[in-house]
């Protein structure tokens, strides 16, 4: 068998850019110190080098000077609403292997409002939704309740709570509220809002 050099990239959450304000699940998206070097650990179990790479700016510098063989990406990003997309990029970039999924899918798949159009376009059944940039949108009619209300560019559960689930519009118009000015402007670079689904 042969043995490869592995970056581990990712993201810590000990590392994260904290700010006053942000909701407590705010960085629940990124990992912890103890699953990179278990996937370090794992790797090197199975004969290859590996090592991590914390995803910030020092990645490019780093991955130049260290050339692995293939990246085992499990950057979230930081900032922005293509961040799942910026470490990819790059490897593309730098023409570096990587796992995971390619830069047009990262970008695509932050946005579920997106990513459900390009399905409903191929024919894919999705479940009806309305992104709404306000509280006082009218919904949809074809919108039924029980309804469910989460961040529209938010992974791995963020901002989904029991409260999520809305069963008529008073609840609806809470929730959208609070989503809105909870995680709005939270990860973007460029200071503009983000969308509720």
């Amino acid at each position: 068998m042969s043995s490869f050099e592995v970056a581990v990239l990712g993201n810590l959450r000990r590392n994260a850019p904290h700010r006053d304000g942000e909701p407590s699940d705010a960085w629940g998206d990124l990992d912890s110190e103890s699953t990179m070097l278990a996937l370090v650990e794992a790797l090197e179990a199975g004969g290859h080098k590996a090592y991590f790479l914390e995803g910030d700016m020092s990645l490019p510098s780093r991955l130049a000077r260290l050339r692995p063989d293939i990246c085992f990406n499990m950057c979230e990003g930081l900032f922005g609403d293509a961040r799942e997309a910026h470490v990819p990029a790059l490897l593309e970039m730098m023409g570096i292997p990587y796992t995971g999924a390619r830069v047009l899918t990262q970008a695509l798949c932050l946005d579920k409002a997106l990513t459900k159009r390009v399905l409903s376009t191929h024919g894919i059944p999705t479940a009806p939704f309305q992104v709404f940039r306000s509280p006082r949108e009218r919904r949809n009619p074809r919108l039924r309740f029980p309804l469910f209300v989460k961040p529209n560019r938010e992974g791995s559960g963020m901002g989904v709570t029991p409260h999520s689930i809305v069963r008529d519009e008073d609840e609806l118009r809470a929730r959208v509220s609070y989503v809105i000015g909870t995680y709005s402007k939270r990860r973007s670079s460029s200071g503009t809002s983000k969308d509720v689904r």
